[in-house]
């Protein structure tokens, strides 16, 4: 009996000495990488929290503690009202025509044979660089001598010509740049989904007398809902990291106007800038705590609003 036993026990201990060296290899390659995150991500941003409670140059002086008075100067401070304004309307006004005109596109150049070149020219400005594109926008929308205005002069639209880089439309502006941008990106997104759909259920649809509404919110919507979620996600990250290209249009050599700032832009001029007070690395360090929460929870939001069922096919 006591021999059964013995032979019963010997694979269970083979197997967990087995397990064990497994992790014990998992973690050797690990740590390398792991250490990297906690050196470049995590330590950084348990700084920023620290630097946040201070009143801190970032040279010179000691930090001096300062408690929460950076975060209740943010809140009574309009130009940080204005900023967390545009942020949102960028988020909400630009994701939806951003999506708009991607669901235009995706359905529009599906069952098209060239549909991969115009992806491809869609793309493009995704692979130009920011500063670049700001510069190129700026060339269109410039008050005198833009093409934009030539254009609406040349056709007999005087009257609809406006000064784009203004302050009352500069941030209008800047939100039709990025979604000129960023319309291609989420297009080869929604392509991805929609080209997985079977071609019989629009077949199906068709000889149901389904109308071109119909097939789109009965048939491509719901099978691409799990893609059009993860897009969601991603905007409300790009929208609210995009620094580079609102920088360089709304600049004019030195910070850019305030009336184009988003909280990327603000943190990086009161943190840096060349607005006074300089090197605010306190306050600078509260707004971009408030733009991690802002992200972390608008993220917990859309997936909680946008989860339902996968559809599988």
């Amino acid at each position: 009996m006591n021999e059964i036993v013995t032979t019963r026990l010997k694979p269970v201990s083979a197997n967990l000495s087995r397990h064990k060296g497994v992790r014990r290899h998992a973690a050797i390659f690990i740590a390398p990488a792991l250490a990297v995150y906690l050196l470049i991500v995590i330590a950084p941003s348990i700084g920023t929290l620290w630097i946040s409670f201070t009143k801190w140059k970032g040279i010179g002086d000691e930090a001096k503690f300062v408690g929460i008075d950076n975060y209740k100067q943010l809140w009574n401070n309009d130009t940080f009202r204005g900023s967390f304004g545009r942020t949102l309307t960028l988020l909400i006004a630009g994701g939806f025509v951003v999506f708009l005109f991607a669901f235009i596109f995706t359905m529009l150049i599906r069952e098209m044979r060239s549909k991969k070149l115009i992806r491809a020219i869609v793309f493009f400005p995704n692979v130009v660089p920011p500063v670049a594109l700001a510069i190129a926008w700026g060339v269109l929308l410039a008050p005198r001598n833009g093409l934009l205005n030539e254009f609406l002069e040349l056709v007999g639209l005087t009257s609809q010509t406006r000064t784009w880089l203004g302050p009352d439309l500069l941030f209008r502006s800047i939100i039709a740049g990025l979604v000129w941008i960023y319309t291609g990106f989420f297009v080869t997104i929604l392509m991805a989904g929609v080209d997985r759909i079977p071609a019989y259920y629009y077949e199906a649809a068709e000889l149901e007398g389904a109308s071109a509404r119909q097939k789109f919110t009965r048939v491509t919507l719901p099978l691409t809902w799990d893609v059009l979620s993860v897009a969601a996600v991603l905007w409300v990250i790009l929208a609210i990291k995009t620094f580079e290209f609102i920088y360089a249009f709304g600049g004019s050599g030195t910070d850019p106007s305030a009336s184009s700032w988003t909280l990327p832009v603000h943190v990086y001029v009161v943190a840096l800038g060349n607005r006074s007070p300089i090197l605010a690395l306190g306050q600078g360090s509260a707004i971009a705590v408030v733009m991690v929460a802002l992200v972390g929870a608008l993220i917990f939001l859309t997936r909680r609003v946008m989860r339902r069922a996968v559809v599988e096919f």
